[in-house]
Formats: structure tokens, C-alpha cells, sequence
């Protein structure tokens, strides 16, 4: 069975197998959360502040947990469309049970805000909107309806370059710094050609995880520039790009 795109890449995050070949690459989750602590860095508030918090997209919720380091007064929902991140996030965050809230939904349905109550001072999600590339733009016009006054939506995330040149220089560079691991890992000196292909095959073992036959045609995301003026359109006053390291980026909108 052929799937379109975006189809394969939400479907795969309901398999527990897939889940979990997932959360077994480390390398890939700490660099994850990297990104999410420098997010809740950049979240305006100060650390004893009360604040009320929704993730988009909580996945096993580790994001969540960076937010509750960090804001140990914050009250969170964890929202996700899968009964399987859901139990992960559940059990990852169980000692904060006072705290945490959790609903299902999927961001493909217009009406996913439904099941969320109130609105929020901030609301947060990571890898996320690269996943349902086809909804960005109507997503962020919903978030924008769950954001206070004062608050702001930020979101970390992969973005299509946009063009093959740059395509072509973040690969290599990605190659490059996966090279000097493997050599310092291991001592084994590969050449690009060969870290190329070994990164082909964690990702074809990856998608081997999920169940059935398919076969999946690749997921491209819009562009950051697309992200930026989509939630300018959503209405947001103030959007920007607050950090950046080629494919990978943390962007937001604040609202007055």
C-alpha cells in the first residue's frame, strides 16, 4: 500500500514499535533536547512565575519536562493525536501528576482546539509541524486562539532549505559532523560516501519498524520563511527566527 506523504508520516507515530525504534536512537534525542532546552530559554518569563502552558504535539513528552524544570509553577496540557506518545508522556511525567493535564487530538481536524479549555500564556511544540506540512498554516491560526494577551507560541523544528544549494551544503555539513563522531566514537575514519550510506540505512531500519508495506514518498516541509509568514497572517505582532543551525531552527510569535 502506498501512502502519500504526509499520510505515512503521521500514521507510523500510532505504531508502539515504530515509537519505540524511535526513542532507541539517543544521539538523535539528545540533540532534540538541545533544542527544546534552548526553547524554554527563550520563553519570557520569569522562573517563579505561574504560568499556564500547552504542547502541541508532546510526543513523550520531553519538552514538557523542560518546561516544568524550568517553571516549576507552570501548569501544562500535553496535547497529541497518539494514544502511543500519550502513554509515554504519561509515565514520563507521572511525578508531576498535579501539574499535567493530557488530551487527544489531531491537528489535522479543524476543530483539535475543541478539546483544550482557556487559553495560555504560552503554548510550545517541537518536531512537530514538519509532520503535517499540508495544516501549518491553519495550525497556527488556531494556535493563535489559545495564546493570551502578553503570551506567545514558540516551536522548534526542521525546515526545508529553500533551494538545492543550500540543501546541498547543510547535507554535507551534516555528513561532516557525523563523520568526526563516528571517528570519535569508534577510531573508524570513514569516507562521506560511506557516513552517507550509513545514515540511509538507520533511516530505512527506522521506517522497517512499522507495520504493513509502505512505502513512503519523501516529506517536504515549507520553508522557514513560509513558517514566519504564515504566523504573521495568524496575528501575531511581533514573529522572528530566534535561533538557527541550518536545517534545524526555533521561531515564534508573540502577541500584544
Amino acid at each position: 500500500m502506498t501512502l502519500d506523504s504526509e499520510e505515512f508520516e503521521v500514521n507510523r507515530w500510532h505504531s508502539p514499535e515504530y515509537v519505540e525504534s524511535w526513542m532507541a536512537d539517543r544521539n538523535r534525542e539528545a540533540e532534540r533536547r538541545l533544542l527544546q532546552k534552548k526553547l524554554v530559554s527563550l520563553l519570557p518569563f520569569k522562573p517563579e512565575a505561574t504560568i499556564r502552558v500547552l504542547d502541541v504535539g508532546v510526543w513523550a513528552g520531553a519538552l514538557s519536562l523542560e518546561v516544568l524544570g524550568a517553571y516549576p509553577k507552570a501548569q501544562l496540557v500535553c496535547h497529541d493525536f497518539s494514544e502511543t506518545m500519550l502513554a509515554h508522556a504519561r509515565q514520563r511525567l507521572v511525578q508531576f501528576s498535579e501539574q499535567v493535564t493530557f488530551v487527544k487530538s489531531d491537528l489535522r481536524d479543524p476543530a483539535w482546539p475543541q478539546v483544550i479549555e482557556g487559553v495560555f500564556d504560552t503554548v510550545v511544540s517541537s518536531f512537530v509541524m514538519h509532520t503535517v506540512p499540508n495544516s501549518i498554516r491553519e495550525t497556527y491560526r488556531e494556535v493563535f486562539g489559545l495564546v493570551k494577551l502578553g503570551g506567545c507560541f514558540l516551536t522548534c523544528d526542521i525546515f526545508t532549505p529553500p533551494g538545492t544549494m543550500l540543501e546541498k551544503a547543510y547535507l554535507k555539513a551534516r555528513l561532516i559532523a557525523y563523520q568526526d563522531t563516528i571517528k570519535a566514537e569508534t577510531g573508524v575514519e570513514k569516507n562521506l560516501q560511506e557516513v552517507e550510506q550509513e545514515l540511509h540505512e538507520r533511516r530505512r531500519s527506522r521506517n522497517a519498524a512499522l507495520p504493513g508495506r509502505v512505502r513512503s514518498r519523501s516529506v517536504r516541509a515549507p520553508t522557514l520563511i513560509n513558517h514566519l509568514e504564515w504566523l504573521g497572517q495568524a496575528g501575531f505582532d511581533e514573529v522572528d527566527c530566534l535561533w538557527k543551525d541550518m536545517r534545524r531552527a526555533i521561531i515564534g510569535g508573540f502577541k500584544h
